[in-house]
């Protein structure tokens, strides 16, 4: 690496095999979880040793881990992930517990000399795991933008953008993929009880089945394969069902567009799938259309967040729970955070929003499980080894990517791509940082969904954003203002 690049720490989880082993070289137990481990001394000294940690296992003192927590670091601009912490969990702990695991791992980065030496770490990547939501808000919303700070004089002339951070204005960030599929948009639509957008009009699988047929590339079998997929957690189908959505909108806008339209429940119907594939469109389209510009990619993600500020405060829970909503603006402040902080340290280097969230650390998962045919049942020090493997894999696919056979499941392929996995090198427009104005990006992107709102019946003050934010205590994480971030508490229902 010939410049400091930004880093961003990903933390998730894989399973593994409950069982103690023994490392001979260090005479030691490993194998046991993490939160409970400095309750027994791990050394085998004498067969007392091994009968008191037997003992400590068996009364539930001590557990063996059944999964292994990963923390990986990736370079913005890089494809390379580096595990750096490998530790079994038996998933009792809590958020105090989280926030000291990532608080060490960042304070190690800095003695480490790796600030340095590879570079500053600018925010922490995770799912949707509410332990690590929780820690991750402790720790990275705790201190507003210093008006002294070189990122100030860009965020501060975005309204309605949260500027809280960490230290070192560290922030928080949630995966794109995850708050598409699991808990997210798609599950959302598919369920029962749909979305509910405009005038009160349910959006789920049921209402779907009937309009998408409408379609000509789909019959009645492929669109109930897209609304119950044999796995929810497929990326690409989720991706096509989004698809679909925004293509019929666009299909059936004559009808929109004719107030004397004597089918007023369908016309209904379809006003209120148009305002959903206005969302839809906002989160997909950044991260696969390969021919937009990194400014196009910002005005989008602007359109979304000020979509779904308005729809949240409009519907609430009706529309999104409170945790997809916090995820999806937590993802979208990371990214304009992110940025920023580019164009301060080189404005010349190029940003690939999907350096973004954690997939790269997703993908060395995949790789680590390809190791062992996918069957998770290993241990601990397999697991260790096994990621390491994973690296030298990478290494090859590196050099002879060719060889790559993409990890299906987390592509964001499209139909109109064709493509396994879209990368940095198959992005044709200009994503060189210095090239976007952001605050020039994010008020075009407000205009783009007030172009959406004001055909809708949903109360204009909810998109009164000059008056709304006027309020220092309302930004897109606290829509209710009183300093209230939603998703977070203990009584905020999943």
């Amino acid at each position: 690496m010939t410049s400091p690049r930004g880093v961003s720490l990903m933390i998730d989880e894989m399973a593994i095999e409950e069982m103690a082993v023994h490392y001979s070289q260090y005479n030691k137990i490993g194998g046991l979880c993490w939160k409970h481990a400095n309750l027994v001394d791990p050394v085998l000294r004498t067969y007392d040793s091994a009968v008191r940690i037997a003992h400590k296992i068996h009364d539930g003192d001590v557990h063996l881990g059944k999964e292994v927590s990963v923390l990986g670091a990736a370079c913005f601009g890089e494809d390379e992930l580096y595990p750096i912490l490998v530790a079994p969990t038996c998933k009792t702990e809590d958020a105090t517990d989280m926030e000291g695991i990532l608080a060490r791992a960042i304070q190690r980065w800095s003695a480490s000399g790796a600030v340095t030496a590879v570079g500053p770490v600018w925010s922490v990547a995770t799912d949707g795991d509410a332990t690590r939501r929780a820690a991750g808000h402790r720790l990275f919303l705790k201190n507003p933008l210093s008006s002294e700070s070189p990122l100030y004089g860009i965020l501060s002339n975005m309204p309605g953008l949260n500027t809280f951070t960490g230290d070192d204005e560290i922030t928080l960030d949630f995966d794109t993929k995850h708050i598409i599929k699991r808990k997210g948009y798609c599950t959302l639509i598919r369920s029962p009880a749909g979305i509910t957008l405009n005038n009160g009009r349910v959006i789920n699988a049921m209402m779907l089945s009937r309009y998408l047929v409408w379609l000509p590339a789909y019959d009645e079998a492929s669109v109930t394969k897209l609304l119950h997929p044999d796995d929810p957690q497929d990326v690409p189908r989720a991706v096509e069902l989004m698809l679909a959505i925004i293509e019929f909108s666009k299909s059936q806008q004559p009808i929109v567009q004719d107030p004397f339209s004597t089918d007023v429940d369908t016309r209904a119907d379809i006003i209120s799938i148009t305002v959903l594939s206005s969302v839809l469109e906002s989160i997909i389209l950044p991260f696969t259309n390969v021919n937009l510009s990194l400014t196009e990619q910002v005005q989008y993600l602007s359109r979304l967040a000020h979509l779904t500020f308005t729809l949240f405060r409009s519907h609430r829970r009706a529309f999104l729970s409170n945790q997809l909503y916090y995820d999806t603006h937590t993802m979208l402040k990371n990214v304009v955070f992110c940025i920023t902080k580019q164009q301060i340290l080189d404005p010349r280097a190029s940003f690939f929003l999907g350096d973004t969230g954690d997939d790269r650390l997703e993908v060395h998962f995949g790789r680590t499980r390809m190791i062992g045919g996918h069957n998770s049942a290993c241990t601990f020090s397999q697991v260790v080894d096994r990621l390491g493997a994973a690296k030298d894999i990478d290494g090859v696919f590196k050099r002879h990517p060719d060889l790559d056979p993409g990890h299906r499941r987390l592509s964001l392929g499209t139909r109109v791509e064709h493509v396994d996995h879209i990368n940095r090198d198959m992005w044709k427009g200009d994503i060189i940082s210095g090239q976007c104005d952001l605050p020039t990006a994010w008020r075009n992107g407000r205009e783009m969904a007030l172009a959406v709102l004001v055909s809708t019946q949903i109360n204009p003050s909810h998109y009164s954003y000059d008056d709304l934010f006027h309020d220092p205590s309302i930004d897109m994480l606290r829509p209710f203002g009183q300093n209230k971030y939603l998703g977070i508490a203990d009584d905020d229902t999943e």
